[in-house]
């Protein structure tokens, strides 16, 4: 895991990196399958497990 990192000595969380990080790459993952997401049977639903897999990806290999 990243420790925190400061710039122009303010110090940002990295959960809050994360999040940021992640925000970015579900929007492309979201615009690839736009036509799937909408397909299956709770978009909502869907989109939530597609952010919480990126997230999760995200902090395990980092």
């Amino acid at each position: 895991m990243l420790s925190e990192i400061s710039i122009a000595n303010l110090y940002f969380p990295p959960l809050l990196i994360y999040l940021g990080v992640s925000a970015l790459v579900y929007k492309l993952i979201e615009r690839l399958t736009r036509r799937w997401l909408d397909g299956t049977w709770h978009p909502a639903l869907a989109r939530f497990f597609v952010s919480l897999i990126v997230v999760s990806a995200i902090v395990v290999n980092c």
